[in-house]
């Protein structure tokens, strides 16, 4: 994938069944312009990939995809 944010830019935690985006709401929305999936370094998880979809932004690791809630 070439498309990598490192955990300095974008800060994003798992919140029971979910993810939650707690800083690099920008960030992440200019990379995700022009590509459908980017992946992502989470301190405590490892690398996930996060997923634009018409249902919304998904994320998780391993093809595991659980809701990644921005507010």
């Amino acid at each position: 994938m070439e498309n990598f944010i490192s955990s300095e830019h974008i800060v994003i935690v798992r919140d029971g069944e979910a993810y939650r985006l707690l800083h690099g709401h920008l960030r992440l929305a200019n990379v995700l312009r022009g590509a459908d999936k980017v992946l992502v370094e989470v301190r405590g998880e490892g690398k996930i990939v996060v997923m634009k979809t018409r249902d919304g932004l998904f994320a998780g690791p391993n093809g595991r995809c659980l809701p990644l809630r921005t507010a």
